[in-house]
């Protein structure tokens, strides 16, 4: 007989050695021991955006779905959804008619699973989703989604499995100041961690799982304002041993056994090797007689061989990687992994890899090559063909033009940024048309494949499919692609060459937001070239943008990293820049100018940054150098309406100058460099640049 030391150490021996075993359900999914005591509540999330829901089935039979469209400003769209089984059949349909009134569908499940619900929301109506008969599971971080809502929140739910050590969440506001904050809530109720977006794009936090709050359910408290900004766009992702899956009570919550997720993009010289990240839930042996295979095909294979194989019975930990250490050629590839159990399919994943060589139109530093020479872009959105002449006059260089424009872009002395979208789907006949039309034309510098894909959640396959279709067609334009939803960048970085990220501070947020957004796009995608899509109009109901702040603006985004400028917009319905904004409309001349002298620094990237704080009181002044053979230039911005004085040490910005002169040009003064900095005042919005003599 063992004593009951003796027998306590047996069991903890064998606690560690052999796991419990999950209880799988059909499609791979398992549920928490204890769903907690919550508060009952029947508020809802405003959701917004295309995205594809999981109903999950426990038990045949009846089965209803709810949706009550909702209104968020002018908008007058409505959303559609088609739910399908879990073999991927479309089994019912639903197609709201009025805003604010709840529209329903019924189907019978013939069997316990996952179905799912494929909502299409075009632009930029919410929605409120129930469902009845089944569990409702919002993703979470499935697939790339995140949990998206607008203007109003509810509580939400999420399942830390057994044994989870870890997990992380980002909160996301959508820039431009709209911002968030929340609480997370331990099963016990109390408050964990918390989150707020105020002044900068995101906010994610690592938050260790106690002993005992494994299994169980946690909360996301109701989603509110920042502590300054706006409340409107509003997300939140997890990663890490948590369920990818969101619910809006806690008895729907479920966790996947596994979850295997790929990028789609792979080029040459900017990507690593591409391969399959994969997500255990539980450990690999608490799922009994597990394999893991993985398979890669070409895409217009039917019956061929894979040119790459791989199976796995262990794993030394919930997270790795799998796929082959060689780059595979140029092409389309399909991937698939499937989880086994003692040889039954338990679940399968699989998406597309694209191989792409290294373009030819970037340099090796991001600069951008036109006609095979370099180019900054001074560019200009929504101009008709009669404002060309006016636009060059102007200082601009470039535009953003319809396909059928380009020949009169080109007679204005101007390059064209052909909006491929405008009139067509992406990768469309038609939008293909217009490539094979104008591939010989050499005012063109860049195809835009679509305008915010992330804001309207377009797939990315689909993306990657358009950027593949102009690599292969034209190996000497990049593609530009501006993204808006900072919290889902890594995911639309890749389909593109420029990402052109818009920020709009004017009236909703410091102008300090830019920088933000922008290095934040250069951290989450560091392999594309950044350009800025600054603001010359005006949101609803708000002031308009003075002359001062634009060019503010302009070489704030220059000090962290822009690489090519735009500005939105020249004309909108109900509004003309000339005429709406004369002064900023003058100041985008007396800005261009400068940066054409500038031009030659602008086509190298920063060799430093810095942001500097006075000796004494607040203020910050932004600041960036760049060489030029021996010549040395340094901008800076200070970004706010009250003056600060500072000193710029240069060796903050990879420079090494111990004394020197400095003259301040535009300004027709000179400024001195003493111990290795440039000491300096600066006004409100102020911005000086140094060309430093030696």
């Amino acid at each position: 007989m063992k004593t009951p030391m003796l027998a306590l150490i047996a069991l903890l021996v064998c606690a560690t050695i052999s796991p419990a075993a999950v209880d799988l359900l059909p499609g791979g999914f398992f549920a928490p021991d204890d769903f907690g005591d919550w508060p009952a509540s029947e508020d809802r999330t405003w959701l917004r955006w295309g995205q594809e829901y999981l109903v999950y089935v426990a038990e045949p039979g009846e089965v209803t779905i709810t949706v009550t469209p909702r209104k968020v400003g002018s908008y007058e769209d409505l959303p559609q959804i088609s739910i399908t089984d879990p073999t991927g059949a479309e089994i019912a349909t639903l197609k709201p008619e009025v805003i604010g009134e709840p529209s329903s569908t019924v189907f019978t499940a013939p069997v316990a699973g996952a179905y799912r619900i494929m909502m299409t929301a075009r632009h930029r109506n919410p929605y409120e989703l129930d469902v009845t008969g089944a569990r409702l599971l919002m993703p979470a971080g499935t697939g790339g989604q995140e949990m998206h809502g607008v203007s109003r929140s509810a509580a939400t739910y999420l399942f830390v499995p057994p044994g989870a050590k870890s997990f992380s969440i980002v909160l996301s506001g959508q820039g431009s100041g709209e911002t968030a904050k929340c609480e997370l809530l331990g099963p016990d109720g109390a408050v964990v961690e918390t989150f707020n977006t105020t002044g900068k794009a995101t906010d994610e936090k690592t938050v260790a799982v106690p002993a005992g709050a494994d299994g169980k359910v946690w909360c996301m408290a109701a989603i509110v304002k920042g502590d300054d900004g706006v409340f409107e766009d509003f997300g939140y992702s997890v990663n890490g041993d948590i369920s990818p899956y969101a619910a809006q009570r806690p008895e729907d919550l479920l966790c996947p056994v596994m979850r295997a997720e790929s990028s789609v993009v792979s080029r040459e010289r900017r990507d690593q090797n591409l391969v399959v990240d994969v997500t255990l839930y539980v450990d690999m042996d608490q799922i009994g007689d597990a394999e893991l295979t993985l398979g890669v095909l070409p895409s217009e294979a039917v019956d061929g061989e894979p040119v790459y194989e791989d199976t796995r019975v262990a794993a030394d930990s919930r997270r790795f990687t799998m796929g082959p250490a060689e780059t595979l050629d140029m092409g389309k590839y399909t991937w698939e992994l499937t989880l086994l159990q003692g040889g039954d399919e338990v679940v399968d994943y699989s998406g597309p890899w694209y191989y792409i060589p290294a373009p030819n139109y970037l340099t090796e530093d991001n600069t951008t090559l036109v006609n095979g020479e370099p180019f900054f872009a001074r560019g200009l959105y929504h101009v008709d063909p009669e404002d060309y002449d006016l636009i060059k006059a102007q200082g601009f260089n470039c535009v953003q033009t319809h396909a059928d424009n380009i020949d009169a872009v080109g007679a204005a002395g101007l390059k064209a940024g052909v909006a491929l979208y405008w009139g067509s789907g992406p990768y469309t006949e038609k939008w293909q048309q217009k490539v094979i039309d104008n591939l010989d034309n050499d005012a063109i510098f860049s195809w835009w494949i679509q305008d915010e894909p992330d804001g309207r959640r377009l797939s990315l396959e689909l993306l990657a499919d358009c950027y593949l279709y102009l690599r292969e067609r034209d190996p000497n334009r990049p593609a530009y692609t501006c993204l808006c939803v900072p919290s889902i960048y890594p995911e639309y970085g890749p389909q593109t060459d420029i990402v052109s990220i818009d920020v709009y501070p004017i009236g909703r947020s410091p102008i300090t937001s830019i920088a933000d957004s922008l290095e934040h796009a250069q951290d989450v995608i560091p392999g594309n070239a950044h350009w800025f899509i600054g603001q010359v109009w005006s949101w609803p109901n708000t002031r308009l943008v003075t002359g001062p702040e634009h060019r503010c603006m302009t070489y704030l985004s220059l000090t962290h990293g822009a690489r090519g400028l735009f500005w939105y917009s020249f004309n909108d319905p109900n509004w003309h820049l000339p005429d709406q904004n004369p002064e900023v409309w003058a100041m985008c001349k007396v800005v261009n100018d400068e940066l054409t002298e500038l031009e030659p620094a602008l086509l190298t990237p920063n060799i430093g940054e810095a942001v500097f704080h006075p000796a004494e009181g607040e203020g910050q002044v932004h600041a960036s150098a760049k060489r030029v053979g021996d010549d040395l230039y340094v901008i800076a911005v200070n970004p706010d309406e009250t003056p600060v004085s500072v000193s710029l040490t240069l060796s903050d910005l990879g420079a090494e100058v111990a004394a020197g002169a400095a003259e301040v040009m535009f300004e027709d003064r000179s400024a001195t460099v003493a111990a290795g900095a440039i000491a300096d005042d600066f006004d409100g919005l102020a911005v000086h640049i140094y060309k430093v003599i030696r």
